[in-house]
C-alpha cells in the first residue's frame, strides 16, 4: 500500500523482509498462523479463540509488525460495498476493508429438531471470526496464487478492520440465473441468497 496510508512506525527491515514475498500472500499465511496459534479461552492451545481473542490477537500482531494503517487517510477513500467490505482503488489494485467488525460469513452445518426420516442438518452462514475470513484468502490464495495481498490493519477504535488488495479485474456481468446455473451444474444446491453447498 502507499506510504500515505500506513502509520509512520515501520516494522523492523529484516523481520518484514522475512515476511513479505513480492506478491505480499505472506502476510496472509502468517496472520492465519499467528491466528490459529492463540491460546484458546481456556488458556491452552486447544479449541478455537474466542472472537475477543482473535481481534486482539490480530491487533497486536500487526502492530507488532507496523501494519497498522492510518484510519484518517483509508477511511475517507472508501465506496460503499457488499457484505463485508468497503473498497477504494489505487492503481491497478482494489483495496477492501472489512466493515463493521464483520469478517464476512462462514458456512456450517446446525441440527434442526425434526420428525423422523428427515435431515436434521440445516446449512447455516454465520458471522466469521478473523481466523474464518484469513482461511478464506489462504485458500483463494492456494488456488489463484497472489490474489490476495494483506496490507495492514486499521484500528480506528471501535471496530477493527483488515485491509486486503487484489488485482482490479474487468468483470462481465452475469445474472442470477446463470451463476445459480453454473453452481447446478457442479452439484452444488443453492441454500442462502450467496450460498451454495454441495452434500459431498
Amino acid at each position: 500500500m502507499s506510504d500515505d496510508v500506513s502509520q509512520h512506525a515501520q516494522p523492523d527491515p529484516g523481520e518484514a523482509a522475512a515476511l513479505r514475498r513480492a506478491d505480499g500472500a505472506d502476510l496472509v499465511g502468517a496472520a492465519l498462523d499467528h491466528l490459529r496459534g492463540l491460546p484458546s479461552s481456556g488458556g491452552g492451545t486447544s479449541g478455537t479463540p474466542t472472537l475477543a481473542r482473535q481481534t486482539e490477537g490480530l491487533r497486536e500482531w500487526a502492530r507488532d509488525l507496523g501494519l497498522l494503517l492510518n484510519p484518517d487517510r483509508v477511511l475517507p477513500r472508501l465506496e460503499r460495498g457488499g457484505q463485508e467490505h468497503d473498497w477504494f482503488r489505487e492503481g491497478e489494485r482494489v483495496f477492501k476493508v472489512t466493515r463493521g467488525g464483520i469478517f464476512g460469513l462462514a458456512p456450517g452445518i446446525d441440527l434442526a429438531l425434526v420428525s423422523s426420516g428427515e435431515d436434521a442438518r440445516r446449512f447455516h452462514l454465520w458471522e466469521a471470526t478473523p481466523l474464518e475470513y484469513f482461511e478464506r484468502l489462504h485458500l483463494q490464495n492456494q488456488l489463484v496464487p497472489g490474489l490476495n495481498r494483506l496490507e495492514g490493519v486499521l484500528d480506528p477504535g471501535d471496530d477493527l478492520a483488515v485491509v486486503t488488495s487484489q488485482p482490479r479485474f474487468d468483470l462481465v456481468p452475469v445474472t442470477q440465473p446463470k451463476i445459480d446455473a453454473w453452481f447446478e451444474r457442479l452439484g452444488f444446491a443453492k441454500v442462502t441468497e450467496c450460498g451454495y453447498c454441495r452434500a459431498s
